[in-house]
């Protein structure tokens, strides 16, 4: 009895053991790959079909300036461009810089109608963490490297709300390359943003008004498809790239 409870207890050691090593392998599976190193990595919005599914939303929800009751705004950008750049093949997170949300043919960021809107990403970064990716879950950091800064959206010339550095989760990755081939990673995120990361400013002004929120109770980011594309770090030489 002493000899098999031995054998029983051993094997459930080894189970776990083997358990724990799948369940690690399975979570080291989960990377940003590149064919080159360096690697350049740089965004491209995904337009299907002549359709375009690559706007990215913010909405923020909270109590209204008259009276408190709930209310809303929503700003609608086109194409995020930014680059991140890697010294390996593959990586578990990658910073992205020079961002901004404009066209190559200057389009901006819309509220309620109007393209004055913009949005300054001042000493601010994307951090991205490859795990949970898969599922959509992936994590998301805003960085900024000045003390007070945040992504500043302005109406008008006139600083209306601040998104101050925040970590989150609700980013997903999977490859759009045809035919299942490994060539280009495509990015979606469905983002709960802190309130407290949401800071209205200038509430009084006549621009900032128009938001019509005195307090913030929520805010989210949501994206439609948006294309990551590789290349060598110098030269500009296409390369591959996939997540997995």
């Amino acid at each position: 009895m002493i000899r098999n409870l031995k054998a029983l207890i051993g094997a459930a050691i080894a189970l776990t053991i083997f358990g724990n090593l799948s369940g690690n392998a399975q979570a080291a599976e989960e990377k940003f790959h590149c064919s080159v190193e360096p690697c350049r990595a740089t965004l491209a919005p995904d337009e299907t079909a002549g359709t375009a599914t690559a706007h990215h939303v913010l909405v923020v929800k909270g109590k209204t300036t008259l009276g408190g009751a709930e209310g809303s705004f929503s700003i609608t950008c086109p194409q995020l461009m930014g680059e991140a750049k890697s010294t390996t093949k593959t990586a578990i997170e990658v910073t992205l810089t020079n961002l901004k949300y404009v066209t190559a043919s200057g389009f901006r960021c819309q509220f309620a109608g109007s393209e004055s809107f913009e949005i300054n990403f001042t000493s601010c970064d994307y951090g991205f963490k490859s795990t949970g990716g898969s599922t959509s879950t992936a994590g998301i950091h805003v960085l900024c490297t000045t003390a007070g800064d945040g992504i500043d959206l302005r109406l008008g010339g006139v600083l209306c709300v601040q998104i101050t550095p925040f970590t989150s989760t609700g980013i997903g990755y999977h490859d759009a390359g045809v035919g299942g081939a490994k060539k280009v990673v495509t990015a979606t995120a469905n983002v709960a943003i802190p309130p407290a990361a949401v800071d209205l400013k200038n509430v009084g002004d006549s621009h900032c008004s128009s938001f019509g929120l005195s307090t913030v109770t929520s805010a989210s980011y949501t994206t439609g498809n948006t294309l990551v594309k590789a290349e060598t770090d110098s030269g500009g030489v296409t390369a591959e790239a996939w997540f997995e």
